[in-house]
């Protein structure tokens, strides 16, 4: 007889339970096709390196765990609201003679229903849904994926199921409690509590409401003068003032819009207005504290994906700018770390990556042959060596630059720049050297006077600067000797993970001192097959480890790059960083949406007694629903819009961190992060706004 009792009661409330099917159904899907990734088949079919596929799972693995917490919390808030909602029924069955625990199975029996369709239905959703993910996943990770991967990942449906069961049964305990706690008056009395404001005062709020958006106004102002490179007590300053002043808005936003309204006379007496204001007046100033967190959440979620798939587009988008040659070595001297202040002494790394004339190809042909390993030489078609020195008796620095320009670098990197750039040295590199690399490469060299010299940076941080210089023309000192600044260009001399040349000067070959210190080098090769290209990269990488157990220290100040380690490096931790982006995101999108959804529906049920008087009254269903309708509305825009806000100012900053390691396309991802954030919202206001509707239409 319970089991027939609490079947009957899902078919009749089956549009109550619309929310609370639609919030399981999308969590659990969102769940499963997430760590279906970390099935092993599915991961190996994207074409990453066994260490990013093995990063990916533990990371994942990690956040699995937060998510299952916050889809764990969004499931009990659900349910408290359907217990709420039917808190009165539960009287009349005790009024009627039933045990509390006759009226707990029956709500036992209707939780296992509703979840175990909500489970069924979200695994086959989250399958059709994992299709997509796995395309979108080996984009980002540079990998091809043909066709469909049929069958179930067995390690996402047993971890959706294990962490969805645990869920429902400590929701159960929580319908328990909410259930025997009360007593029958309570119950049977629990639809006519109303809110309590917690600020009546309307001049107060009008006046906080004002000084709120003052301390966000502020907020942004120290996140944009101080950014996010430069850590200081502004940034966690930033970073309290917008929390303080997020929750102060809300606290206030109700009584503002009231007596914003109140003073336009003909708008507050129109139709339902007075009413409308008042039902959302009460109910957005009890609920501040949610609807705060609720708007720091969207925040997080609107700027994390973002800025991870903006890092990942640029990283993308300098991969083919920083891949011209088949390998790269790269060697930073000691020489220089003393100069600059770094404790470094020379060592047999130094003594076999160099000759006596700064050659490192011929110095690594020597070492193979001490070590009677095999000659990396051997496949090399072509190579070109580019130095960079420093003189330290005419060294030219950034503040060199700026001084006889009267241009700022900061004016072209924003907040992004040191504030100690100013003393960082431009390298020196010779003509023949660069041209050197830009023949093997295929690319056009570059021709100079002997008075003349070029300006280089490859860097997105000083690119513009460096470009506004050269279009000034200005006249240097290198090495004692005024050279006329004929041409700027950011063409990559070596393959590299991001472009990191800050700044340097290209000069006439005669130009550079014998007092000049080499700074480091980069050895670039176009290997006679691109079969030799990771070949090179092993053999020479294992002659500049050491043998000696004790210098293994000293032996970091060298690397070599070829195209496929710079694409899993850069497509491969940034494909990480935008999927954990998505998932946390799209969680956290939906968790927002569900209890806005919750808290409207509970108000509409709560007001049903209203919206009948309202009839009583004469007033029009039209009147009505377009009341309720706005409502809804705002309640659903007031957060996104502050979250929009807030994710505008930080996405603006992290850009400026992005751009160091490419060209950021900030415009698409927006696009692309809008739609999907409204899509969501959408659907969720669209159920809100039908079951509100009906609820507000049911005699009380």
């Amino acid at each position: 007889m319970l089991a027939k009792l609490a079947l009957g009661n899902v078919r009749k409330s089956i549009r109550d339970f619309g929310i609370y099917f639609l919030t399981i159904a999308l969590g659990v899907a969102v769940f499963y096709a997430f760590n279906s990734i970390t099935d092993q088949q599915a991961v190996t079919a994207i074409g990453s390196s066994s260490s990013l596929r093995e990063l990916l799972v533990d990371i994942l693995n990690d956040v699995s765990i937060f998510i299952a917490f916050i889809l764990a919390f969004l499931v009990i808030y659900a349910n408290r609201f359907l217990i709420r909602r039917r808190k009165h029924e539960f009287g009349i069955y005790l009024t009627l003679g039933m045990r509390k625990r006759d009226v707990l199975t029956i709500v036992s029996i209707e939780t296992i229903l509703v979840s175990a369709a909500s489970l069924i239905f979200g695994l086959i959703l989250g399958w059709v849904f994992s299709q997509v993910l796995m395309h979108v996943t080996a984009s980002m990770f540079q990998g091809t994926l043909n066709g469909f991967v049929y069958g179930y990942s067995m390690v996402g449906l047993t971890r959706s199921i294990i962490v969805f069961l645990a869920i429902f049964l400590v929701a159960s305990f929580a319908n328990a409690r909410a259930v025997t706690k009360d007593k029958l008056i309570d119950l049977l009395h629990a639809g006519q509590k109303n809110e309590t404001l917690k600020l009546r005062n309307l001049a107060l709020s009008f006046v906080l409401f004002i000084v709120s958006c003052g301390i966000i106004a502020y907020s942004y102002y120290l996140l944009h003068s101080n950014g996010l490179t430069n850590p200081s007590p502004q940034l966690l300053e930033a970073t309290i003032l917008v929390c303080v002043g997020t929750a102060l808005l809300f606290y206030s936003l109700s009584g503002f819009l009231l007596k914003l309204v109140q003073m336009i006379k003909p708008l507050y007496l129109r139709g339902l207005n007075m009413f409308t204001l008042r039902q959302l007046a009460a109910k957005v100033n009890t609920t501040f504290a949610s609807m705060t967190v609720i708007c720091l959440a969207l925040f997080l979620a609107i700027t994390s994906v973002c800025s991870g798939i903006g890092c990942t587009n640029a990283l993308s988008s300098s991969i083919a700018k920083t891949t011209a040659y088949d390998a790269t070595t790269s060697a930073t001297w000691s020489s220089y770390k003393t100069m600059m202040g770094v404790e470094a002494n020379p060592d047999c790394y130094e003594q076999c990556t160099l000759d006596q004339d700064n050659h490192m190809l011929p110095a690594l042909s020597n070492l193979a042959s001490q070590r009677n390993a095999a000659d990396p030489a051997r496949l090399v078609d072509r190579s070109a060596q580019v130095d960079f020195w420093i003189d330290p008796q005419d060294m030219i620095t950034f503040s060199d630059l700026e001084s006889c320009t009267n241009t700022s670098l900061s004016d072209y990197t924003n907040t992004s720049a040191n504030p100690e750039y100013g003393m960082y040295p431009c390298t020196i590199i010779k003509l023949s050297q660069v041209n050197d690399a830009l023949s093997i490469a295929g690319k056009d060299t570059i021709t100079l006077a002997d008075n003349e010299c070029a300006l280089y940076s490859t860097s997105n941080e000083t690119q513009a600067f460096f470009q506004h210089v050269a279009d000034l023309h200005p006249t240097l000192s290198v090495s004692g000797q005024q050279l006329h600044v004929a041409s700027f260009t950011d063409t990559c001399l070596a393959t590299e993970p991001v472009p990191r040349d800050m700044g340097s000067i290209i000069v006439p070959d005669n130009m550079v001192s014998q007092d000049a210190v080499l700074c480091y080098s980069d050895l670039d090769v176009m290997c006679n097959g691109d079969q030799n290209r990771d070949a090179f990269e092993a053999e020479v990488n294992e002659l500049l480890s050491p043998t000696d157990p004790d210098l293994a220290d000293q032996q970091t100040s060298a690397y070599t790059c070829t195209p496929l380690s710079v694409m899993n490096q850069s497509s491969g931790l940034s494909g990480i960083v935008a999927f954990l982006a998505v998932y946390i995101g799209f969680v956290l999108t939906i968790v927002c949406a569900a209890i806005l959804a919750i808290q409207q529906l509970s108000e509409a049920s709560d007001n049903a007694r209203r919206y009948t008087l309202l009839r009583k009254l004469g007033t029009p269903e039209r009147m009505i629903s377009t009341s309720l309708f706005t409502q809804i509305l705002i309640y659903f825009l007031f957060p996104l819009a502050l979250a929009i806000c807030h994710s505008i100012c930080a996405v603006n900053e992290t850009a400026s961190v992005i751009q160091l390691f490419g060209q950021l396309d900030i415009g698409a991802t927006a696009l692309t992060t809008a739609s999907a954030f409204i899509a969501t919202y959408g659907v969720y206001f669209v159920v809100t706004y039908v079951s509100a509707r009906r609820l507000a239409h049911e005699k009380m």
